[in-house]
């Protein structure tokens, strides 16, 4: 019976994705921001992109800024709603023209085989125009270690290198 219950929960959290995201649209409205579950900052035609949620958001826009001036064709997915995970408004802001990826997580997952941002972008993206892009993941600021602009461009120099790790 137990099991049962949980599994009837399920269309409740299909739904939710879209009931944040409405509620998000009204605070917009009223207080002139953009916020939905996933934003994208960075060039429309991306071809490396930046996943993360959090303060390390600001410090990419600000790499972002920088390598845009110098001719490089990146961005970031902004996660704003984590769970439930929608896989719908994750597709609607990664440029098609994304080749690489790479998911900043705040947390280390021992034993696991990626942590947990990371393993749902790979989840999300599998059966997508995206499937076949090469997807790192990498951890940052641990510990309260703060993350400066120069470890945010060595996650794009990891993207732009011959051979790039999975794992960072």
């Amino acid at each position: 019976t137990f099991f049962q219950h949980r599994e009837a929960c399920n269309s409740a959290y299909l739904e939710t994705a879209d009931i944040v995201a409405s509620y998000m649209d009204k605070v917009n409205e009223k207080i002139g921001t953009d916020y939905k579950p996933f934003n994208y900052y960075g060039v429309p035609d991306a071809e490396e992109i930046l996943v993360a949620m959090g303060s390390v958001c600001d410090a990419a826009e600000e790499v972002i800024d920088y390598l845009r001036a110098k001719g490089k064709k990146v961005g970031i997915v902004e996660v704003h709603l984590y769970r439930p995970f929608s896989q719908k408004y994750l597709l609607q802001v990664i440029p098609s023209t994304v080749k690489k990826i790479a998911v900043l997580d705040r947390t280390k997952e021992p034993g696991g085989v990626g942590e947990p941002l990371f393993l749902d972008i790979v989840s999300a993206l599998r059966g997508t125009p995206f499937e076949g892009c090469f997807i790192a993941g990498g951890r940052y600021g641990l510990g309260s270690k703060d993350t400066q602009p120069g470890d945010v461009l060595a996650a794009y120099e990891n993207l732009w290198s011959d051979a790039p790790k999975k794992e960072f």
